[in-house]
């Protein structure tokens, strides 16, 4: 099975070892992405909402580069700070996917790689064919 890897030069793909998304077959799996703005700083410190967006806005643009879009997301696991701010983690979510609901989860954890991220999101696509590189 032919394996596609999107790499985005983040300094912890080396460090960690690790893709931004890879595709395998018609099954397309996107790391789990924190919200960084174009400088590598975390985006909008302390505010769930804008944070989740974010993650969201990276995680389409990974899909991207397989001809893939939101409506092919299947799974999205959501790893939170605080669940206190599910009404705000939610609300981005929600908005992102509209009609196209994906199978999801939202578990609280101790802490995210940064201080200042309040999520993080992983998610899982299906496409209906292969595409060639």
């Amino acid at each position: 099975m032919e394996r596609r890897r999107v790499q985005t030069g983040a300094p912890w793909e080396t460090k960690i070892g690790y893709c931004r998304a890879l595709q395998a077959g018609n099954h397309i799996y996107v790391t789990g992405t924190v919200a960084l703005d174009a400088n590598g700083d975390p985006h909008a410190p302390d505010d769930g909402y804008r944070q989740a967006q974010r993650c969201l806005e990276t995680i389409e643009t990974a899909l991207a580069e397989f001809d893939a879009s939101r409506e092919h997301i299947v799974r999205t696991r959501m790893f939170v700070t605080d669940i206190e701010r599910w009404p705000q983690f939610g609300q981005a979510h929600s908005e992102f996917f509209g009609e196209h609901r994906p199978a999801s989860t939202m578990v609280e954890v101790r802490r995210l790689i940064g201080e200042h991220f309040l999520i993080e999101i992983e998610a899982d696509a299906v496409v209906d064919a292969v595409t060639s590189p």
